[in-house]
This record gives structure tokens, sequence and C-alpha cells, in this order.
């Protein structure tokens, strides 16, 4: 199972490499007057940083946050919204496939551990034609009986058209 689940993860995260029409740079500057671009929460109570996700856009926009710490650990926090996102708070579905949805995911590569079924809410503070920013939380199951609680999450991404 959990041989199957890391397989499918790996296949996200090429898929959306695959279609990444931008990566996001940290000197861009939107409305806000903030000049990064970031990603961060808590995973089970540990902190997770991303200074630069990646962004794509196909049928979907996609967030891609590899930790900081990759060099030692392994992994991935991704958010999915539609290609017209708004200001609001929107609940993250179990159907990150449909394309009108908001959802999210969790990786950790180093343990085989892959969250399927996310539910939470995302809420979008700011959008404009540089900037999407925004706070979301969820918590997922992993596949092996276990929660994945993602908590305080913040990010700032470039809003690639």
């Amino acid at each position: 199972m959990k041989l199957i689940q890391k397989s499918i993860a790996i296949l996200v995260l090429a898929i959306t490499a695959t279609l990444m029409v931008n990566c996001s740079s940290s000197s861009s500057s939107g409305d806000s007057g903030e000049t990064t671009f970031y990603l961060k929460c808590k995973i089970n109570g540990v902190q997770f940083t991303c200074t630069d996700p990646m962004v794509g856009n196909s049928l979907s926009k996609a967030i891609t946050a590899i930790s900081d710490n990759n060099d030692t650990h392994q992994e991935t926090v991704s958010l999915w919204m539609p290609l017209g996102v708004t200001v609001g708070t929107h609940t993250i579905t179990e159907e990150p496939s449909n394309v009108n949805s908001y959802g999210a995911g969790y990786s950790d590569f180093d343990n085989s551990i892959s969250s399927q079924d996310a539910s939470g809410s995302m809420t979008i503070t700011e959008v404009n034609a540089n900037v999407i920013k925004g706070t979301f939380s969820f918590t997922s199951p992993d596949g092996d009986g276990n929660t994945i609680t993602v908590t305080e999450g913040t990010f700032r991404a470039e809003n690639i058209q």
C-alpha cells in the first residue's frame, strides 16, 4: 500500500513539474508590499517552510512547496485551486481532480507517506496579476490509519497567467 501511495505521489509531482509554466521568483511584488514568495505551515505540530513555491497552470492552478530542508528530509505540500481563483474562504474537498475545487495534499517521501482525501479550508486574502496570498489548514488520512494535521498554513505565491 505504501509503495502504491509513494508511486502516486511521485506521479502527481512529475505531472505538476511537467505542467509548470513558470517557477516563482523571490523578486516580484504585489499590492501588499511584500517581495518574497513562501508557503509555511505546521505538519503534525512540526514547522514546514518553503521559500520559493512552484506555481503551475493547466486545467487548474497548483502551488507546490518542497521543504527548504529537502537535503535532509523530502516533504511537499501542494495546494490546488481553480484558474479563476477568488478572494474568500473555500472548502478543501476530497476531489482535487475537479478543476473548480480547492484541494490540498502532503507527501513525505522519506517515510513513504502520502495524504489522501484531505478536508479543511483555504482562505484567499489577495489575488492580483502578480500574487496569490492566503491561509489554509487541512487534515488527511495517511493510508496507514494515522491522520496528518496541517495547521497555521500561510502562503504567498506568484500568480502566473
